[in-house]
């Protein structure tokens, strides 16, 4: 599986090291899977190694260069995650700006080139439409908006909302019940309103056909627009 090069050679240093040595107490290690799992290694002991945290680091970064094909695609992945540290904080690793430009670069190739069955999205649905609302589901919602569900089923069943929250909601059913536009937002004062036109005035909108886009922009900008293809107004509605 791996290449015979010198960086499987540095990555086996690493492990056969690992194996005879005793680890003083209280020393932050963490578990590496020789084989890793997602190349068809298992948890048994002889998979496993205990490294430090700059040790299992190295490692990872061994591994992209030390294979091909979709495992390497793999290891390039992994090595990229090691960059984020895990979530009880305990890696440091130091990683300079050029390391790290490079495991972004590699990484960002990678993902360009995953199509099809190399993407791990390939055939699995991403996302809810409304084809996967079933009538009964629908059925739910709708009661449970209605308040009709009562019970355990009831989110806010054994719950109850404090003295704000209670006189915020009596406040609310009120002003819509008695008060026509209710929800409409007051006007801004005349000076919030004479700012807003002088941060505006003069200004001009242009238009790009071809892109269906809209900008306000200062006067002295609009030659500069219109030679690059953009027309003067509002445009078109889309």
């Amino acid at each position: 599986m791996y290449l015979q090069n010198k960086y499987s050679k540095y990555y086996f240093n690493i492990i056969n090291r690992a194996k005879s040595r005793e680890i003083a107490p209280n020393t932050y290690t963490e578990k590496h899977h020789i084989i890793p799992k997602s190349c068809g290694g298992d948890n048994s002991s002889a998979n496993l190694i205990k490294l430090t945290a700059r040790e299992h680091f190295i490692c990872h970064l061994l591994l992209p260069k030390m294979t091909e094909g979709k495992v390497k695609i793999k290891m390039t992945h992994a090595a990229w995650l090691m960059c984020c540290k895990n979530q009880n904080g305990m890696r440091d690793y130091k990683i300079t700006s050029h390391l790290y430009e490079a495991l972004r670069k590699n990484h960002s190739k990678i993902l360009e080139k995953k199509i099809g069955i190399l993407n791990h999205n390939y055939g699995k649905k991403t996302g809810r439409t409304k084809d996967d609302f079933t009538p009964e589901w629908k059925e739910n919602i709708s009661k449970s908006k209605k308040g009709v569900i009562k019970g355990e089923k009831n989110p806010m069943f054994g719950k109850t909302h404090n003295t704000e929250t209670r006189a915020k909601l009596s406040a609310t059913r009120k002003a819509r019940a008695g008060t026509p536009g209710w929800n409409v937002r007051p006007p801004c004062s005349d000076e919030k309103a004479n700012k807003i036109k002088l941060a505006n005035m003069g200004k001009r909108w242009v238009h790009n056909i071809a892109t269906k886009e809209r900008k306000y922009i200062d006067p002295l900008l609009v030659a500069d627009y219109v030679t690059i293809g953009w027309e003067i107004g509002l445009g078109p509605k889309s």
